[in-house]
């Protein structure tokens, strides 16, 4: 098996909480990679940014009958190590500030994300 200790990896997430089935996957695959001792970011742009407000993570479920919440996964991502960025601009798109993201997320502006992707050793994109 490869050593994938120390590799980076970006996930850039654009969906967000109109479309709940596709907010998991992308923090499922980064505490994947995590646990797999590599240093994982997930970006969070254009409707993926709207996942980040207080109060809406806890009211998707993507299984009725389980007590998971999105906000039980983004909590998840955090304590193993995932880091949680999202883009200065996608906030402003939502009227959001840094008042109304939850706890463990960073603001970095948009170009970021170039130099993100150049210094990742592999990029997924949801």
């Amino acid at each position: 098996m490869d050593d994938f200790e120390g590799k980076k990896i970006l996930v850039i997430q654009t969906h967000g909480v109109e479309t709940p089935t596709r907010t998991y996957s992308p923090l499922f695959y980064a505490m994947a990679a995590a646990a797999m001792e590599m240093d994982v970011m997930v970006w969070f742009t254009m409707n993926g940014t709207n996942q980040l407000k207080k109060g809406e993570a806890e009211k998707i479920k993507l299984d009725p009958t389980s007590d998971v919440t999105l906000k039980t996964m983004l909590e998840q991502a955090i304590e193993s190590g995932v880091k949680l960025r999202v883009c200065q601009q996608s906030l402003a798109l939502w009227n959001m500030t840094q008042d109304d993201l939850i706890d463990g997320v960073e603001i970095l502006g948009a170009t970021s994300i170039i130099n993100l992707a150049l210094e990742s050793d592999h990029v997924m994109y949801f």
